[in-house]
């Protein structure tokens, strides 16, 4: 990431305002975000440990108001409406980082702030849209009006740095959308990977397909490439735009993409064309590219990616944790804040490096983020939509609701636990996982993430559809989910039996961490056509699926149980357990070239 100065260190005298007044603003404080009295942590896995050094120091982002981000909602609202004039009229990066860019005042009061407290210039940078310090405990609990202390994770033992409540002076508010790490407690570590390894289930050995890749006997156990393509109508397109055209993969948790395994998937499951596909890798933020070390995750996403959409150019985006503590004997080692360390980088890369489709495999039940925390990620992840590229996420493999599903709130409550990000952002595509072939049905083993967002409301594009299916669905459990809020998931993909590689044997993997880079090979090829076809890529994806629901294939059966309950069920239309179906490529096809007159107005003077 391209980092700047920022300011330099003014004379307490030389600021605007008399030091009585200032200290008096400075210490007007209000509550910017608070896990509520008497909690002693946002998640049962999370327990105290220990207080940190004072003097150690962290790194603290402040994510700054933008000046118009109303306004690039209203271009992304406008340019992803198929029935728009200006749809696929995608702005240029350029174009989102002046209006994602805070107003003079915002930098003003922010520095003024910093500087009255003495954060010293070399401890100080900039991207477009924050302000990253790098200061003393001690001098964060000040600024924030807080305490941090360090929690420690029980399934992993990993020590993170984080606080209960902060607070910010009053005035800043209205310039300051977030501050992190503070009350985030979702690490790369705690981050559930939505992926299984299935010994249980049946598995090919290296070797055993014959050369002109003839699948299995029966796709209805396992699952390769070869009975996507045939599954969802794919088989027979060769993309063409793979000059412009890019897919890329997101990856977390130290999970690395081993290229060995890639080539013998490759030799053994795709064309011969394919033997010597490769895909480029970009560290993030400390990520790292440790060949010898096979990811599961990394692996499944890689291949099963190019597996759909090749020769489509791949990136595997390998994001780190930035320790923001000086490490020593009681200080952790990893407080990384993953979307956000992605998110600033992907800010900063060209239009024509942008891949125009993302494909991500992570995520965490949406109570235990902060609101102004998912805030902030999902309007990041709307300026990639309005630059044209197509974000999807695996819904989640705990259907309704993992365990007991009691709220992190006093009093407790049952409630179903919708998942974040794919089930709260609007702004993305949420893909659910099926099984079998004939037909196709949702799968609930582990159960297909669905539900409805307890933090953000119903985008209009999926009004129609979601009530038709409340209508029919009944009030069973009614009490337990909000029926205003953001519906997921969007569509489905399979989920079960696929055929990974991984250290160079077979291993069967489940999980709808399958389902999105399927979907996600699926949406680049379909961007290929696009481009080829309109000179246009397709960009936020749901306006455009939502009114053209026919052209996927609707799963009608299954359920995605948890919390207790049968959970939702798949009827026909849209449905909570797998959204509005699986894609057929042929039928998306066919809605592209009716868009070809769309987006006559082009956009200027931003």
């Amino acid at each position: 990431m391209l980092l700047s100065s920022i300011f330099l260190i003014l004379p307490l005298a030389a600021l605007a305002s008399p030091l009585s007044s200032r200290s008096e603003l400075y210490s007007d404080f209000s509550t910017k975000h608070s896990w509520g009295k008497g909690v002693s942590s946002p998640s049962p896995v999370w327990s105290y440990h220990s207080t940190p050094d004072p003097e150690s120091l962290i790194n603290l982002r402040f994510g700054l108001r933008p000046s118009n981000f109303d306004t690039l909602i209203g271009h992304l609202q406008e340019t992803s409406d198929p029935f728009h004039e200006r749809y696929g009229n995608h702005l240029s990066k350029e174009q989102v980082d002046e209006l994602m860019r805070p107003t003079d005042e915002t930098m003003e009061e922010v520095k003024e702030w910093l500087n009255w407290h003495g954060v010293e210039h070399d401890a100080t940078a900039t991207t477009d849209r924050a302000i990253i310090v790098n200061i003393p405990v001690s001098l964060a609990e000040t600024l924030l009006n807080t305490t941090f202390h360090v929690f420690v994770h029980a399934g992993s033992d990993e020590k993170i740095v984080r606080t209960l409540e902060y607070s910010l002076p009053r005035h800043l508010h209205d310039h300051i959308n977030l501050v992190s790490p503070t009350t985030y407690f979702g690490t790369t570590r705690s981050m559930r990977v939505t992926s299984f390894l299935q010994p249980g289930r049946p598995s090919l050995s290296l070797g055993e397909l014959s050369s002109d890749v003839t699948p299995p006997n029966s796709c209805e156990e396992t699952i390769t490439p070869t009975c996507l393509k045939d599954l969802y109508n794919t088989v027979g397109y060769t993309p063409t735009e793979t000059a412009t055209n890019k897919i890329g993969i997101t990856g977390y948790l130290e999970e690395f993409a081993v290229t060995a395994d890639l080539t013998d998937f490759a030799r053994e499951f795709l064309a011969p064309a394919a033997a010597g596909v490769s895909f480029t890798l970009v560290e993030i933020n400390g990520g790292l590219d440790t060949q010898s070390d096979p990811g599961v995750e990394a692996n499944l996403d890689v291949q099963y990616a190019t597996g759909i959409s090749f020769p489509t150019p791949l990136t595997f985006y390998s994001t780190g944790g930035s320790p923001p503590f000086t490490p020593d004997s009681s200080t952790p080692t990893n407080t990384n804040e993953p979307y956000l360390n992605w998110l600033d980088f992907i800010a900063t890369v060209a239009d024509d490096e942008l891949p125009n489709t993302f494909s991500t495999s992570y995520g965490d039940d949406e109570q235990t983020v902060p609101l102004d925390y998912a805030t902030e990620v999902c309007n990041l992840f709307a300026t990639l939509g309005a630059r044209g590229a197509s974000v999807m996420f695996s819904s989640g493999d705990s259907g309704v609701g993992d365990g007991t599903c009691e709220t992190n709130t006093s009093p407790e409550k049952v409630q179903f636990q919708p998942a974040f990000p794919a089930g709260c952002c609007p702004w993305v595509t949420a893909v659910g996982a099926t099984t079998s072939i004939a037909p196709e049905v949702a799968v609930n083993q582990f159960g297909s993430g669905g539900g409805f967002s307890n933090y953000f409301g119903q985008p209009s594009y999926q009004t129609a559809a979601v009530e038709a299916y409340l209508a029919e669905f009944g009030s069973a459990d009614s009490t337990l989910f909000n029926k205003s809020g953001r519906a997921y998931p969007d569509v489905a993909a399979q989920g079960q039996g696929f055929q990974v590689v991984v250290g160079g044997s077979v291993e069967s993997v489940d999980g709808t961490s399958c389902a999105a880079p399927t979907f996600s090979g699926v949406i680049a090829l379909l961007n290929d056509f696009a481009l080829a076809t309109t000179g246009k890529k397709l960009g936020f994806l749901n306006p455009l699926l939502y009114a053209n629901p026919s052209a996927l294939n609707d799963i009608t059966s299954g359920d995605n149980p948890g919390c207790g309950t049968n959970g939702f069920t798949a009827l026909e239309g849209w449905d909570p357990v797998t959204g509005l179906g699986t894609p057929n490529f042929v039928a998306l096809q066919a809605i592209v070239p009716s868009l070809r007159d769309a987006g006559i107005e082009q956009v200027t003077g931003l």
